[in-house]
């Protein structure tokens, strides 16, 4: 049994939220609108990332963007890094040891 972590980023769907910068020359505030993406890292077998995205996206509806396999990286990739590889080992380890806990996929949000 294979154990993956997998990346998902949806379109927001219409969901906003309001940026406010202070303009000093103004003495006032400056209102913007910013689009709230949304972001979620799946971890499981093939067949429960699969299974869980499903009900998400039926929860949430949501449209799936992108997705991305989160996983330490090669010698030689084009994204290999040595210090971020580090990095993603130690959390994927992290992930494992929940994932056994849970004995289930586990939903992370990445926002």
């Amino acid at each position: 049994m294979e154990l993956l972590a997998e990346d998902f980023y949806f379109y927001p769907n219409g969901r906003y939220t309001t940026l406010s910068k202070w303009k000093s020359q103004h003495l006032s505030f400056d209102h913007d609108l910013k689009e709230i993406p949304s972001a979620i890292r799946i971890f499981g077998t093939k067949t429960e990332i699969d299974r869980a995205l499903d009900e998400y996206i039926n929860r949430t509806e949501l449209n799936l963007d992108e997705c991305y396999t989160y996983q330490v990286e090669k010698e030689g990739s084009f994204f290999y890094n040595k210090e971020q590889n580090k990095i993603i080992a130690k959390k994927l380890q992290q992930y494992k040891e929940i994932y056994q806990d849970k004995k289930g996929a586990l939903i992370l949000n990445i926002n």
